[in-house]
């Protein structure tokens, strides 16, 4: 048994802010299951807790295929007999306008965005409501409230996420599980990150995001871990069917 007694489930572990929320769980003194479908990538985050003295195992999994998410969860509880938060992290996104979106693209983000999301629920809350109740995290986006334009499918994705883990709350607040919404604007970690090295001037892009926050700066994997954290606590124990804006303040000045 982790320090704790908790178990945790996190879904894109492997990288980005999946990786800052797997450490920041694991600091916290849960047992915390890395699940990527990058193994090597689980791997390496997953020796590295265990080299610290921390509680971390993996599995791959695709979150795509249910027969994967089913096994996953089965397995989990058999190893373990307990699932006390599952964070859903894992996200893809890719860039075109909705006339210019092509079907395999839409496709793919509505698959790993929102179907891995609604699997991962689906198996993973009636393994939580065995335990007694927890939480469940999903992470959205500042773009599953606002247009961007580019971003047709990310931002369909992202706001349809919101409505699947509000169901999922009313739906399951008599078993005491608790599911909400991080949605973190552009962060130094994770999919904005990894666009902007990709283009031609990745400081100034950052610094122009920057300069559109109204607290002018970026978010951190740091913060995003920190308010996951916090939801998968005791002192989130009454907070269900919401979406926590994490965003520097741009959620109050551009959502109405």
């Amino acid at each position: 048994m982790s320090p704790n007694g908790r178990v945790s489930l996190v879904t894109g572990g492997a990288s980005g802010l999946g990786e800052a929320i797997v450490n920041r769980l694991a600091s916290d003194g849960d047992h915390v299951i890395v699940a990527d479908v990058d193994e090597p990538g689980a791997r390496l985050v997953v020796d590295n807790l265990i080299a610290a003295g921390l509680w971390a195992d993996m599995v791959t999994v695709d979150v795509t295929s249910e027969g994967e998410v089913a096994a996953m969860i089965d397995g989990l509880m058999e190893r373990h007999g307990r699932l006390d938060a599952l964070v859903c992290s894992a996200a893809i996104e890719t860039r075109s306008s909705v006339v210019d979106c092509a079907d395999d693209d839409w496709q793919r983000v509505l698959d790993v965005n929102l179907k891995g999301p609604f699997l991962c629920c689906k198996h993973g809350i009636p393994a939580i409501v065995r335990t007694g109740g927890g939480s469940v995290v999903l992470l959205g986006s500042v773009l599953g409230a606002i247009g961007s334009p580019g971003y047709a499918a990310y931002c369909a994705s992202k706001g349809a996420l919101v409505n699947l883990a509000k169901q999922a709350a009313i739906e399951h607040a008599p078993d005491q599980v608790r599911v909400n919404v991080v949605s973190p604007s552009a962060t130094d970690t994770g999919l904005f990150a990894r666009v902007a090295a990709r283009s031609d001037d990745p400081e100034r892009m950052m610094q122009m995001v920057a300069g559109n926050t109204p607290m002018q700066r970026l978010g951190t994997a740091a913060e995003v871990a920190a308010t996951v954290a916090f939801l998968c606590s005791d002192g989130a124990a009454f907070i269900s069917g919401t979406v926590i804006p994490l965003d520097g303040g741009m959620a109050a000045r551009r959502i109405v």
